[in-house]
C-alpha cells in the first residue's frame, strides 16, 4: 500500500493534473512527483516536518480532511498504512485497477481507404451502401462555361488622378493615427508602472546622504596655547557595546533572550528557490515594498508589533533569533491582509527566546549572505 498512489488516484478521479496542483500550492513539480511515487518518504532527504507539510498541502487541494491525512502520515511513518484514505470508497486492489483503466487509452478503429473514391472509411462505414453516381440525362443539355467579358483598355487621360491622390492621403492619415494611438498606449503603461513602483523609487531617492566626517587640520607652526590637547580619562571601558545599523544594541550570539526588545527582527531566507518578488510590510510606516531575492540570500526586516509577508511561501524560510518559524502559511496566514502576519505575541514564546543553535537546524544550510533592510 502507498499513500502517494492513493493521492494520485484521487487526483485523477477529479480530472486534475500535477500542474494544476503545483499552480495551487507553488510546490516544485519534482516534489509532487516524489510524493506520488513514494520516494519523498525514503530517498528525498527532507525533514519530517517538511514532508508532512508538503503532503498536507497536496491533500488540501484534493479536498481531503486534514485529520484523515495526518492519520495516514502517522501510519506511513509507522509502516502500517493500509489505504485508510480510500476506506470510504473502494478496496485498494480495485483502486489500482481503476488507475490502470484511467491511464489506458482506447484503441482507435482501423481506417481503410476506398479503392474507388480514395476516401478513408472506418470498419462500420465499410458495409454501408454507397450512393450511385448520377448519370447524365439525354434531355439535359451539356454545361457550357460562359465566355469571359473583354476588359476595356484604360485610357491614361480618363484616370481621375485627383481622386487617387485622396485615397493615398487617407491611407497615410490612418497610418499616422495608429502611430499616435500606440504612443498613448505606451505612455499609459509607463504611468501605471511608475505609480505601482512609486514606493520603491521614492525610498531610493529619499535617503539623505550621510555627511562626510570633517577632519580638523592642526597647523604645526601655531603657538602651543592654540592647540588644545584633551586630558586622558582615568577609566577605560572593558567592553564596547556593538550596535546594529538601526542604532539598537545587538544581542550576544548564542545567548538566551530574557525579554523581547521594542524592535524585533525577522529574517526572510530564500532557501529553496529565488523569490520574485516577496512583498514585506512593516508597522513602522505600513508601506509595502517588493524585494527580489536569489536562492541562498536572506534579508532582515525590523518591526514593532506586526510584520506582513506575502510571496512564494514554499520557497522561503522565516527565522527569528536563529530559530525557524515553522509552517507560517498554515499557522499564521491572515485572510484580511492576504499575507502571513507575524506578531510580537507569536515570537514571545520560550522556544524563540532560547539561545540560537550553534549550527543551522536544516540540512539545506545557512544563508549564503544576509542583508539588513534599512527602515523605510
Amino acid at each position: 500500500m502507498s499513500l502517494g498512489k492513493d493521492l494520485a488516484y484521487i487526483r485523477k478521479k477529479q480530472n486534475l493534473s500535477l500542474e494544476d496542483i503545483q499552480n495551487e500550492i507553488k510546490i516544485p513539480l519534482q516534489t509532487l512527483k516524489s510524493i506520488e511515487d513514494g520516494s519523498i518518504f525514503t530517498d528525498s532527504g527532507e525533514t519530517k516536518t517538511y514532508i508532512r507539510s508538503f503532503v498536507r498541502s497536496y491533500a488540501k487541494v484534493l479536498g481531503l480532511a486534514d485529520d484523515d491525512v495526518v492519520q495516514a502520515l502517522n501510519e506511513m511513518e509507522a509502516g502500517t498504512y493500509s489505504g485508510s484514505l480510500l476506506a470510504d470508497t473502494k478496496k485498494p486492489d480495485e483502486v489500482y485497477q481503476d488507475i490502470e483503466k484511467i491511464d489506458t487509452s482506447k484503441d482507435a478503429e482501423p481506417v481503410k481507404e476506398d479503392s474507388e473514391t480514395g476516401s478513408k472509411v472506418t470498419a462500420d462505414s465499410e458495409h454501408e451502401p454507397k450512393p450511385k453516381p448520377k448519370q447524365p440525362s439525354e434531355s439535359t443539355p451539356a454545361y457550357t462555361p460562359p465566355k469571359p467579358k473583354p476588359v476595356p483598355a484604360t485610357d491614361v487621360n480618363s484616370v481621375n488622378w485627383a481622386d487617387m491622390g485622396k485615397k493615398f492621403t487617407s491611407v497615410r492619415k490612418h497610418s499616422n493615427l495608429w502611430v499616435i494611438i500606440s504612443f498613448f498606449i505606451v505612455l499609459v503603461i509607463a504611468i501605471l508602472a511608475t505609480i505601482f513602483y512609486w514606493d520603491s523609487l521614492s525610498s531610493v531617492f529619499s535617503e539623505d546622504p550621510q555627511p562626510e566626517p570633517q577632519t580638523e587640520v592642526i597647523d604645526p607652526s601655531a603657538p602651543p596655547s592654540e592647540t588644545q590637547i584633551p586630558e586622558a580619562e582615568n577609566t577605560i571601558p572593558t567592553q564596547i557595546p556593538t550596535t546594529s545599523e538601526t542604532g539598537e544594541p545587538e544581542q550576544p550570539a548564542n545567548q538566551a533572550i530574557q525579554s523581547l526588545d521594542d524592535t524585533l527582527t525577522v529574517t526572510v531566507y530564500a532557501a529553496f528557490d529565488k523569490l520574485e518578488p516577496v512583498r514585506v510590510t512593516s508597522d513602522f510606516n505600513w508601506k509595502t515594498n517588493p524585494f527580489w531575492m536569489e536562492q541562498g540570500n536572506a534579508f532582515n526586516f525590523d518591526f514593532r508589533d506586526s510584520l506582513l509577508i506575502d510571496g512564494q511561501y514554499s520557497r522561503m524560510l522565516l527565522l527569528f533569533n536563529g530559530h525557524i518559524i515553522e509552517n507560517p502559511r498554515q499557522s499564521y496566514f491572515d485572510e484580511t491582509f492576504n499575507a502571513v502576519l507575524i506578531t510580537r505575541s507569536i515570537l514571545d514564546q520560550p522556544r524563540f527566546l532560547e539561545a540560537a543553535p550553534a549550527e543551522f537546524p536544516l540540512e539545506i544550510g545557512a544563508p549564503d549572505s544576509t542583508e539588513y533592510v534599512i527602515r523605510y
